[in-house]
């Protein structure tokens, strides 16, 4: 009885594992590129997995990181977003100064929910970022930390009358310029981790099930 139990326990958390990896993901795409000492390249903020039915996007809050070293910025272009967001119902602005390594954008829309439902679908684009390559060299583009003022975006009104925070997966980028490469060393995401431990422990049970019964079967022999 106690493996069932445990087998039942580990059934229901692998369900909410899967819920739990179907959140909307804010990515930085293409996920690598290379460009010429010289040369220019755009990266696209992206938000997809969005459920139409619940979730849309009535602003941001969003900064990206990257090496002063390997690139320079060029600009930032909101009109992606402004677009699905109310055009001239909306409120941005725009961080520029990029001596500290970090560049961003923040946009608050005054439409309703209901007109935002009607103007956005599952994915769209929040911003587009341009830099140009200064140097040999590699640059890992990743969202700022700070919840608040880094990577923070809000969908529907709650009933206090406040946006809520969209629950988000990020993944960054990374540009290599001139003689530079990104290489990739994929690092497995907490709920991965979650999975591949409760499908171990699946193989265990089932082992240990099979075990049982075989013992049984002897026995009454």
């Amino acid at each position: 009885m106690k493996l069932k139990s445990l087998a039942a326990a580990m059934t229901l958390a692998i369900a909410g594992l899967g819920s739990a990896g179907a959140a909307p993901v804010l990515s930085i795409v293409p996920a690598q590129n290379q460009v010429a000492v010289g040369g220019a390249v755009r990266v696209a903020i992206v938000i997809s997995g969005l459920d139409s039915a619940s979730e849309i996007v009535s602003g941001f809050d969003l900064n990206i990181s990257f090496n002063t070293g390997a690139l320079t910025l060029s600009g930032i272009d909101v009109s992606t977003a402004t677009a699905v967001m109310g055009g001239s119902s909306t409120l941005f602005g725009f961080d520029t100064d990029a001596s500290d390594g970090m560049v961003g954008s923040d946009l608050t829309s005054y439409l309703t929910d209901a007109q935002l439902d009607a103007l956005q679908g599952d994915s769209f684009t929040l911003m587009l970022v341009d830099f140009t390559g200064l140097a040999d060299g590699v640059s890992f583009l990743d969202f700022g930390a700070d919840p608040d003022f880094e990577r923070l975006v809000t969908g529907r009104l709650d009933a206090s009358g406040f946006a809520g925070v969209l629950n988000l997966q990020y993944t960054g980028a990374c540009v290599a310029v001139g003689t530079g490469s990104c290489t990739q060393n994929p690092i497995p995401e907490p709920a991965t981790f979650g999975l591949a431990g409760l499908a171990l422990l699946g193989c265990g049970l089932t082992r240990s099930l099979t075990r049982r019964r075989e013992a049984q079967v002897v026995s009454a022999a």
